[in-house]
C-alpha cells in the first residue's frame, strides 16, 4: 500500500448510478455494491490504493493524477459509493470519499459521522458493510436522511428520494429519474451475482445517450454526460472481498478483479 499524508481537496461528486444488494437478494449472501461514474468531459480514471497516516487503508477508483476516490472499499470491509446531488448548489466543501473510508469501519460510523455534522454535502452515498447496506442523502447534520436495509435492494441516481429530503428538490432531471426508473425495474425481482451487476453497467436503455445508465454523449454533440467507470464490490458471507473495476466506458472496457 502506498504510504502518504493526505490532503482532503474541494469534492466535485458526479452525476452516477449507484445501486446495491444485501441478504437473500444476493446469491450465497453477503453483499454487493454497483456504481458507474459519469462526466461532462472524457477523463482518464485509475484504480489507487492509500494508506493515510492516520486512519484506514483503502482502494478505490479516482481520476488518474489525482488520490481522492470517487467510490472505495477500506481495510474493514466498508464500501463507499457517491453520487452528486447535481440539483443543487455546494454549500460547503463537500466531504471525500477517502475522508469517510479513512475515519469509519461500518455503515453506523457513517451514518454517526453524519449526525455530528462531520459530513458535507449536498451529496449521495450508499455505503455497505457485511451486515447492512444504506442510502445517505446529506445536506449538512441537520439536512440529512437515511435508509438502512440488511435484506433487500437499494439505489439512487441524483435527485433526492427518501421521504423527508424529497421537499429539498428544486426540480428532478430526466436522466436522473430515468436512470433511476431503469434501475429500479433491473433490481425489481431475483438474487444477484457479480455477472449480473457487471452488465447493469453496461446498460443502454433509453440510450445509448444521457438517460442510459451507461452514458454516452449523443452524435456529433458532445454535451450530457458520459460514464468514464464502472465498479462493482462484493462482500461475500464467507471469503475475501472483491472489487471488479472497468476503467473507461463500462461497455467498452474489460473488467479486472481487484
Amino acid at each position: 500500500m502506498i504510504g502518504l499524508s493526505i490532503l482532503w481537496p474541494s469534492f466535485e461528486a458526479s452525476p452516477c448510478t449507484l445501486f446495491g444488494a444485501i441478504g437473500n437478494r444476493v446469491e450465497g449472501g453477503g453483499v454487493l455494491i454497483g456504481k458507474t461514474r459519469d462526466r461532462p468531459q472524457v477523463l482518464e480514471q485509475a484504480f489507487i490504493e492509500v494508506l493515510p497516516k492516520s486512519g484506514y487503508g483503502y482502494r478505490g477508483i479516482s481520476l488518474k493524477g489525482v488520490r481522492n476516490v470517487t467510490s472505495g472499499m477500506n481495510e474493514r470491509g466498508l464500501v463507499v459509493v457517491s453520487a452528486a446531488a447535481s440539483n443543487l448548489e455546494k454549500e460547503d466543501k463537500i466531504t471525500t470519499v477517502g475522508k469517510i473510508l479513512s475515519k469509519a469501519a461500518s455503515v453506523d460510523e457513517v451514518i454517526v459521522l453524519v449526525q455530528k455534522g462531520e459530513i458535507k454535502g449536498p451529496i449521495h452515498y450508499l455505503v455497505g458493510d457485511i451486515h447492512k447496506i444504506a442510502l445517505l442523502e446529506i445536506i449538512d447534520g441537520r439536512r440529512c436522511e437515511f435508509l438502512v436495509k440488511e435484506n433487500g435492494v437499494l439505489y439512487h441516481t441524483n435527485h433526492f428520494i427518501l421521504k423527508e429530503m424529497r421537499k429539498l428538490n428544486p426540480k428532478i432531471g430526466v436522466s436522473s429519474q430515468a436512470r433511476l426508473n431503469r434501475i429500479e425495474n433491473l433490481l425489481r425481482e431475483g438474487s444477484f451475482t457479480k455477472d449480473r451487476f457487471i452488465p447493469y453497467t453496461q446498460d443502454h436503455f433509453n440510450g445509448p445517450g444521457n438517460n442510459s445508465i451507461c452514458r454516452h454523449f449523443e452524435v456529433g454533440v458532445r454535451s450530457g454526460e458520459q460514464t468514464v467507470s464502472g465498479a462493482v464490490y462484493y462482500l461475500p458471507k464467507e471469503g475475501t472481498p472483491q472489487i471488479w473495476v472497468s476503467l473507461g466506458q463500462p461497455c467498452q472496457s474489460m473488467f479486472e478483479k481487484h
